[in-house]
């Protein structure tokens, strides 16, 4: 990039890196845990800030990874009907082997003592009964050629071969998924250690915005659309606690004291308006007075060309501050392509960047920007989008209608894959 460029970044990817460094994940909190439905609402979607280990080996003993006969070697020297006579069973303790016959065994229970190996019972022809009254309950098998080739150890799931007691189960860093949650629960964790939730705070600027419930509104006044945006973004993530949407004029003083306010109740402050270069553009500024430093103001984007980003560092971490254009279709993209990932990062998520899917366009038309260019899409089929074309930043109506967008590099005129964000 050479000295003279008029931005301090050449593509959204870059701008998030550099704001990325001066970010730090969350304070540590120790929550209890256990399998009813209240608890695992509460750790469900949260970072895990230390591993979690085995309690013990997994699988816990030698099990049959199939229902059929554990046996060993000599069993099958035998040509004639085989007597069965014990089972071994999940959530029991195994037989004690018996040398009169054979153990039928179901999938998960123990490998009794003695038994190298488990014959599945498609192998074997089985009769439900023999001569033995003792035994005529569990009946008898005979070989099938087939069975005679299994060799010692098949079938046969080995004590610690998923993991051996101490070792990690759960890494630091992710998300406590479904299957994570289960992974808790089978080693016995009572209480984990997550990242504090990431509190965002959201404060829109701009004397033209009424409240959503406003009716009978004149034509110089609209409903705070972004408010109500960056809440559907943020609060469906139980690693992000954002709170009451605030709102500020457009006067310096006051703008400024809503401005500090904020970042002394948040990790991530998403302002809106007031950052373009206008009479009445005041964040730029104000940013500047509270101490925060301005990492860029201006990117070759579109819609959003004017987004500022921006570090306050406090006494023990820094809050993040994003100025989004007030233009409904730049805040809602912005927010999405620029915050999500860094406000991941804050979490704890050790894969916080953005791991974007890729759709290909259907139809693709013959403009080109010299810009990133996000654009508004629909997916009608399994990896394929449609455009979505606008009127421009303040149509609501042709955003309401996209499912996401793509990211399209300067001068890109063809039909992908390009990089899909989803809502």
């Amino acid at each position: 990039m050479s000295s003279n460029s008029m931005f301090a970044f050449q593509s959204p990817a870059e701008a998030i890196d550099a704001l990325a460094e001066s970010l730090t994940a969350t304070a540590k909190e120790t929550v209890p845990f256990s399998s009813d439905a209240a608890a695992l609402r509460r750790v469900l979607g949260r970072v895990l800030a230390t591993p979690i280990t085995a309690d013990r080996d997994s699988p816990a003993a030698d099990v049959s990874a199939m229902d059929g006969y554990a046996i060993r070697e000599s069993d099958l020297a035998e040509t004639g009907e085989v007597a069965v006579v014990a089972e071994s069973v999940p959530g029991a303790a195994p037989p004690i082997r018996n040398e009169s016959g054979i153990i039928r065994i179901f999938t998960g229970a123990i490998i009794p003592e003695g038994c190298d190996r488990v014959i599945q019972r498609e192998h074997t022809d089985e009769s439900p009964t023999i001569s033995n009254a003792a035994t005529a309950n569990l009946g008898t098998v005979r070989w099938r050629d087939i069975a005679r080739t299994i060799p010692a150890g098949a079938n046969i799931r080995r004590q610690g071969e998923n993991l051996s007691e101490g070792s990690v189960a759960v890494p630091s860093g992710l998300e406590l998924t479904s299957p994570r949650l289960a992974a808790l629960t089978n080693f016995g964790v009572q209480e984990c250690c997550l990242h504090r939730p990431v509190r965002v705070g959201i404060l829109t600027t701009g004397d033209e915005l009424e409240g959503a419930d406003t009716q009978d509104l004149p034509p110089w006044k609209i409903r705070n659309s972004n408010a109500s945006a960056l809440l559907g973004l943020l609060a469906n993530r139980p690693f992000i606690d954002v709170g009451e949407p605030s709102h500020a004029v457009d006067e310096p003083e006051t703008l400024r004291a809503a401005v500090e306010q904020a970042i002394s109740r948040n990790d991530v402050v998403l302002m809106t308006g007031g950052v373009s270069m206008g009479d009445y553009d005041y964040v730029p500024r104000i940013l500047r007075e509270v101490g925060a430093e301005i990492v860029f103001h201006k990117l070759p984007l579109r819609p959003g060309k004017p987004i500022l980003g921006a570090v306050h560092s406090g006494d023990t971490a820094s809050t993040l501050i994003l100025g989004l254009p007030g233009n409904p279709v730049s805040a809602t993209m912005g927010a999405r392509r620029f915050a999500m990932p860094l406000i991941q990062k804050m979490a704890g998520i050790q894969y916080w960047q953005e791991r974007a899917s890729h759709v290909t366009l259907r139809e693709l038309g013959p403009k080109t920007l010299p810009l990133h260019w996000m654009r508004g899409v629909r997916l009608v089929e399994p990896g394929v989008a449609e455009l979505v074309i606008g009127q421009g930043s303040g149509d609501l109506a042709s955003l309401a209608l996209t499912d996401g967008f793509i990211e399209m590099p300067p001068q890109a005129n063809h039909a992908g894959p390009w990089p899909f964000f989803a809502w």
